[in-house]
């Protein structure tokens, strides 16, 4: 890790990818040191050992047999990034649709409560209104004339033709 990272260290060299490669070397330098990953890491090497070994029938597994390990190994590791990643997906569209609809429930609180006091402000309208109806309707009301009723004078209109 020392001798690699004196290499690519940004301070030491000029190069304009010097920065995101010392990164990578810092981050894969920390998954090593992690046992747990460390050993995560090994078992995928040997899963892919083994699926190579069964895939190879020839007894002679030299310098190409490795680079085929660690291309299968890489394989490995990208499938499980992939899902890794769809995974995330579909939390975020869950979490997503969730927030919506919260979204959605506080725009209906919000409107509801609106109206509700759009209601009460126009209260005192309605019931003036009410009252001016009710007072200019006692004194309003039309009177029978000569004391018949609707139906009377419309038999007696009916009786006329």
């Amino acid at each position: 890790y020392r001798n690699k990272s004196r290499l690519i260290h940004p301070d030491k060299t000029a190069h304009a990818q010097a920065r995101d490669a010392f990164e990578r070397l810092k981050q894969a330098e920390t998954e090593l040191m992690d046992d747990e990953k460390r050993k995560s890491i090994l078992t995928m090497i040997q899963e892919a050992r083994r699926e190579l070994t069964a895939e190879w029938k020839r007894e002679e597994k030299g310098e190409e047999f490795e680079r085929a390990v660690v291309e299968k190994y890489k394989a490995i590791m990208i499938d499980i990034e992939w899902r890794k990643r769809q995974k995330l997906k579909q939390e975020l569209a869950k979490e997503g649709a969730a927030s919506a609809r919260e979204e959605e429930a506080i725009r209906e609180r919000k409107k509801r409560k609106e109206a509700d006091k759009a209601w009460e402000d126009s209260r005192d309208q309605r019931v003036s209104s009410w009252r001016d109806f009710q007072a200019a309707g006692s004194s309003g009301k039309k009177s029978k004339k000569d004391g018949q009723s609707k139906k009377a004078k419309l038999s007696a209109a009916a009786s006329k033709k």
